[in-house]
């Protein structure tokens, strides 16, 4: 790592070096503002450099534009810059700084003063190297965190008697929704989507912790009253601190294509839309959300599968994709369901996501049962 020293005057650039290579520091030196752009923009050069002394009066670009176009570089919006000026005159220091100089020195040079700017500007330097690594390493771990949490998500399921397929669409690199389909038997499955409270790492832990036990507690309790008592129990068990309480909302549809049932729990989740050749119908909240007390209580209903049923089980990120008003935001995505049919997840995806800004996790479970 070296000083770039950016100065026209061969006498200065020598006074410079003598002095920095006295205090052990490297230079390099270049004589104009176009070198210096030149030298900057060659490749791995941020890497060579800590600080840029930077003379403010040059032929050609001067110091004030040189500044300026170094910070609109990429890779150099941090870089300490300390302009040098033979003037005094305040209106020079303030177009410096504007052009984002980090600091500022007179000439002739009085050397405790330049050495104690350069001793803060490269710890200045020291502390954003040090948090760029710090900020590569958290995304480091988001990005493994993300493959991971979307290696959780189930894959769809298409026979003769059911189709189940998801759209999973993350306002952030961790999400707080997540759904999860088993089939139980040749002739049942349990279908559910959950939103966790929050957003990012937090409900992001929260969501793994509770899809990691869905597999066993789906297989062995299967109904619906059960499956989402006992997830009531784990949530007030790991989170019952006031510091720590946590909650999500969730439906789960247990599907029986034998006896042409369909039983539910909805704790406290936006209802699912249900369409058929027989007419729609909503499949409403029965119960409290998950985690949000001890004993909730919760009540299941149940359904009869008419032909070409269609179930719609959504997040409430995808209800604000039509309006922050709950009721106006479910009307019109029921009329949407029934424009669109089995398109509406591609409708989502490819018509009505890229026209908003998505500000919470969207989720969509579509489950089509012949």
């Amino acid at each position: 790592m070296a000083i770039l020293i950016v100065d026209d005057e061969p006498v200065n650039t020598l006074v410079l070096e003598q002095l920095l290579h006295q205090h052990d520091y490297k230079t390099i030196s270049v004589s104009s503002g176009e070198e210096a752009l030149d030298l900057l923009m060659a490749p791995q050069a941020a890497s060579l450099y800590d600080l840029v002394l930077l003379d403010v009066e040059m032929p050609g670009i001067s110091g004030i534009e040189t500044c300026n176009r170094i910070r609109q570089m990429a890779d150099y919006e941090e870089m300490p810059i300390i302009m040098v000026s033979g003037r005094t005159d305040e209106k020079q220091i303030a177009e410096g700084l504007d052009a984002g100089a980090s600091d500022y020195t007179t000439k002739p040079i009085k050397v405790t003063e330049l050495l104690a700017r350069i001793r803060s500007a490269l710890r200045y330097k020291a502390a954003v190297d040090e948090r760029k690594i710090y900020e590569a390493r958290l995304q480091y771990d988001l990005d493994l965190a993300q493959k991971i949490q979307q290696s959780a998500l189930t894959p769809p399921i298409s026979n003769e008697e059911i189709d189940v397929r998801a759209l999973y669409l993350p306002s952030k690199k961790l999400a707080g929704d997540m759904y999860a389909w088993f089939q139980v038997a040749p002739d049942r499955y349990g279908v559910i989507i959950f939103d966790v409270m929050g957003h990012g790492v937090s409900s992001a832990l929260i969501t793994m912790g509770i899809r990691s036990i869905l597999p066993g507690l789906v297989g062995n309790v299967q109904y619906p009253v059960d499956v989402m008592t006992e997830l009531n129990r784990q949530m007030t068990f790991l989170f019952s601190g006031d510091d720590m309480h946590s909650y999500f909302t969730a439906v789960y549809c247990y599907i029986d294509t034998t006896r042409r049932r369909i039983e539910y729990v909805n704790a406290g989740h936006p209802p699912v839309i249900v369409t058929s050749e027989e007419g729609n119908c909503r499949l409403e909240t029965t119960g409290v959300p998950v985690g949000m007390f001890e004993e909730p209580n919760y009540e299941s209903k149940e359904i009869d599968i008419t032909p070409n049923m269609t179930l719609h089980m959504y997040t409430d990120g995808l209800m604000e994709c039509y309006s922050k008003d709950i009721d106006d935001g479910i009307r019109w995505l029921e009329k949407d369901v029934a424009t669109h049919g089995l398109d509406f997840s591609r409708h989502i995806a490819e018509q009505l996501v890229p026209k908003i800004e998505i500000e919470d996790d969207l989720c969509l479970v579509t489950v089509k049962i012949t």
